[in-house]
């Protein structure tokens, strides 16, 4: 380990992927970088994902050095990564999720371009392979939204909603030791990693594709209409995962001097209760349903907009909306025929 050639830890979240966690084991194995710190985590699997952990960590002879552990009971994503960034030794931490397979060279080009900005990026992202379920490639290559691209800010991730495919990112570990774990209110970090690293230095994107990205994870649209998408599926979860982001901004860093501050804390503070309302929605029952109908007549005065109450009408009477949705969808497809 030298000042060129740091140690750098790669580390593979697991859970409930028995059948395939052995392809992205073997990713972490065939790097080309060196010395490298590989941690395989799984996050209390029900199934065997991690037993095949331990054996391909025991079977294992080259040059990194592996650790196989498992949470002692199921801590969800962001808790499990605060507790592998607890272990970690590398001075640079990128991410594997385990459904996805780093190519040979993805944490050479990573620390390449992290000891390129010379102590100034803290943090790299890059462009992914779509493989299917199945593993087969595409040919479609996943790129970061347009304005994450070039010095995105602050701003860029919190007033614009930008963010990095988390399962292509690594950062330095300023990033994590100048402001701590992100702790049990969030469920995403794809926001708040990248906003964190804006405070401190530059993002960096890699236009070639590290990772071979499968698809039907958390954060892909799921085989059910649009509708229910937009109501429950990964439509919500995108506005929970903005809520929760924009809360822990103005929880954490108002104490703390930034570029365009005041500006990004508005953005919260005013996204928040529109926001928090559509997440309150989708996961109340009937009765909470009724009673958040206050709430959206005072949203709908305070912001001048019948969008709060449209939403509260949508999730109050969510079946014939549904329903509603799919014969609407049925009728176009069949006009289309």
């Amino acid at each position: 380990m030298t000042a060129d050639r740091p140690l750098v830890t790669l580390a593979i979240f697991s859970y409930g992927q028995e059948k395939i966690i052995h392809e992205a084991i073997e990713g972490a194995f065939a790097q080309t970088y060196s010395p490298l710190e590989i941690i395989l985590s799984d996050d209390c699997s029900p199934d065997g994902t991690f037993a095949v952990m331990q054996q391909m960590a025991a079977a294992y002879d080259g040059p990194h050095q592996v650790i196989a552990r498992q949470t002692p009971r199921n801590l969800r994503l962001i808790p499990h990564l605060d507790d592998v960034m607890s272990m970690a030794s590398g001075a640079f931490f990128v991410v594997n999720a385990g459904d996805d397979i780093s190519v040979p060279d993805r944490v050479d080009q990573m620390v390449s371009a992290w000891l390129a900005g010379e102590g100034r990026v803290m943090m790299v992202h890059s462009a992914a392979q779509e493989i299917t379920v199945d593993g087969c490639a595409t040919g479609v290559v996943l790129h970061a939204p347009e304005k994450v691209l070039n010095q995105p800010t602050g701003a860029t991730f919190i007033r614009d909603q930008g963010c990095v495919m988390g399962s292509t990112a690594g950062w330095d570990r300023k990033v994590y030791d100048e402001f701590g774990p992100l702790g049990p209110e969030l469920s995403c970090e794809d926001r708040i990693l990248p906003f964190r690293a804006t405070l401190l230095g530059d993002v960096v994107y890699l236009e070639a594709p590290l990772v071979q990205y499968r698809m039907g994870g958390i954060s892909s649209i799921g085989d059910v209409p649009e509708a229910e998408e937009f109501l429950y599926g990964i439509f919500h979860r995108l506005r929970k995962w903005i809520y929760e982001t924009d809360r822990h901004v103005l929880a954490h860093f108002t104490d703390m001097d930034y570029p365009e501050k005041a500006e990004i804390e508005a953005t919260c503070r005013r996204r928040g209760p529109l926001m928090g309302l559509r997440v309150a929605l989708a996961e109340a029952g009937y009765g909470k349903r009724l009673v958040l109908g206050s709430q959206a007549f005072v949203l709908a005065l305070q912001n001048r907009s019948t969008q709060p109450l449209k939403h509260w009408l949508q999730y109050l009477l969510d079946k014939p909306y549904l329903a509603f949705a799919r014969r609407r969808a049925a009728s176009h497809t069949k006009q289309s025929e």
